[in-house]
């Protein structure tokens, strides 16, 4: 990690939130973790490349987006809180003004049928890939009683008694984490 004691000029918050504002508008679909490398490592030189690697496995390690995580450990690093919220301002201020821009947009355009058949295309679309990944979890579980009772008690839990999802996932992953170990 960074030294401050030796060097005695840090990052500029500005820099880190031009930056990470930067690699957030211009990457989509993923690899963000080789453009903060790249921005980080390669350009700037602001961390070497064990730094980024370490920085990096804390991120993984932490709860929420890894990439999230790892613009705050980076910025946190760099230069304390302030880097900190720089950094994630910076590199969450493009999608989230995407996400409000499209959201006015749909407002004004949604009443439009054109416009309805395209997002219920979307929708249909979206849940068939999240059907696709309830099958594939489904194969997996195949052969296994009590990796079919989980999920039996999920899918009753959500859908028959109406419980809420994260009051389900408190209730049975325990149970769950439970059978795991006892197998193991």
């Amino acid at each position: 990690m960074r030294d401050t004691r030796t060097d005695p000029a840090p990052v500029p918050a500005g820099a880190l939130f031009l930056t990470c504002l930067k690699v957030g508008s211009l990457s989509f679909g993923g690899g963000l973790t080789g453009w903060l490398h790249r921005e980080f490592v390669q350009r700037r030189g602001w961390v070497s490349d064990d730094d980024f690697s370490a920085t990096l496995a804390i991120a993984q390690v932490l709860p929420g987006a890894n990439v999230v995580n790892l613009v705050v450990c980076l910025g946190e690093e760099l230069r304390g809180p302030l880097g900190a919220a720089a950094c994630v301002t910076g590199f969450l201020l493009p999608p989230v003004l995407s996400v409000l821009g499209l959201a006015l947009l749909f407002d004004r355009l949604g009443q439009f049928p054109a416009v309805e058949i395209a997002m219920l295309g979307i929708a249909c679309a979206a849940l068939g890939m999240l059907l696709q990944i309830c099958w594939l979890g489904l194969r997996r579980a195949k052969g296994s009683p009590r990796r079919l009772a989980v999920i039996a008690a999920v899918v009753v839990g959500v859908t028959v008694l109406k419980l809420p999802m994260i009051l389900v996932v408190l209730l049975v992953a325990p149970v769950s984490v439970w059978l795991v170990w006892r197998r193991g």
